[in-house]
């Protein structure tokens, strides 16, 4: 009985404090919201910014460009057409060499993973060694990275130029020198020597910051045991920080067919040095071929899911 009269006191208590809140509410004619629907209001109005961006700028969009693989300029149904464009320019297509363009994504997506990566591991060791010099090398490797490209292709090339310094140095030798991005023999292996040059400064500091937080008590008792430098990056460093390079990989492997590279700054694709990514930019902004621009991503979106 006394609990019942409790819970019937409790009861009354709380309906007087919603009648009491309700007065407060209403009091000078303004509504009044309680503090749990503001905290509700603040989360959903911060969860719709992302929301809507993810319908707008992602869902809307890509769906938009796989029904344009569909269709022509003037937004007419034409079917498998654009598809099929695509896949003859395979074989016999005098605006676009759909296997150079696939060779040439490839032999990108190669010397990223396979040449500037491991590279990029080895001078982030050099430096997190804290060897003579460590900080104003890393500053110099970075600093290609947050200089305009524009600016850094306009160099790379005074530096190979017929008037750069290695074209005096290699005349000086009694050889004639030929400008390398305009050779179709060279062309492509100038580019990749650009992106060696300045794509590995922020895999440096990325690789740098994993390897501070490995503990310190790991390398002590490795050094105990007299390891070597080549076991300790081998053995120790590579297997600690494998799951940030797994994670460097699958963004490589997700961007392969779309990442363009600096070559609209260097050729616009010719001597040899075509990408489906540039292949894209032509059709879109000089052949004004969106149709089959969406065609091509949605085939190579296809093959690197």
């Amino acid at each position: 009985m006394r609990i019942f009269n409790t819970q019937t006191a409790l009861t009354a208590n709380n309906k007087e404090e919603t009648v009491k809140m309700q007065r407060i509410r209403m009091k000078n004619g303004k509504r009044y919201i309680d503090r749990k629907t503001k905290k509700r209001l603040f989360v959903i109005g911060m969860l719709s910014i992302p929301t809507v961006h993810f319908i707008v700028f992602w869902l809307w969009i890509n769906l938009d460009s796989i029904l344009l693989a569909f269709q022509n300029n003037i937004g007419e149904w034409v079917g498998w057409t654009n598809i099929k464009w695509v896949f003859n320019a395979f074989t016999s297509n005098p605006y676009l060499d759909m296997w150079e363009a696939t060779k040439n994504t490839l032999i990108f997506f190669v010397w990223n993973v396979f040449v500037e990566l491991p590279i990029a591991v080895l001078l982030a060791y050099v430096f997190y060694k804290k060897l003579p010099g460590n900080k104003f090398f890393t500053i110099c490797l970075y600093l290609p990275s947050i200089i305009t490209p524009t600016v850094m292709t306009a160099v790379f090339k005074s530096f190979v130029g017929t008037d750069g310094p290695i074209s005096l140095l290699w005349e000086s030798m009694g050889m004639k020198w030929v400008y390398p991005v305009t050779n179709d023999k060279t062309a492509l292996v100038s580019i990749l020597a650009y992106q060696l040059w300045t794509g590995y400064g922020l895999n440096i500091i990325l690789f740098r910051s994993a390897m501070n937080r490995i503990p310190r008590d790991i390398f002590e008792s490795a050094s105990l045991d007299g390891i070597t430098m080549g076991k300790e990056l081998t053995k120790i460093i590579v297997p600690l920080i494998w799951p940030m390079l797994v994670t460097m990989i699958i963004l490589a492997v997700a961007g392969m067919f779309g990442s363009q590279g600096p070559i609209l700054l260097f050729t616009n694709g010719d001597y040899g040095t075509m990408t489906i990514g540039h292949s894209m930019y032509l059709q879109y902004k000089v052949y004004g071929m969106v149709t089959r621009a969406a065609a091509i991503g949605l085939i190579f979106t296809v093959i690197g899911v």
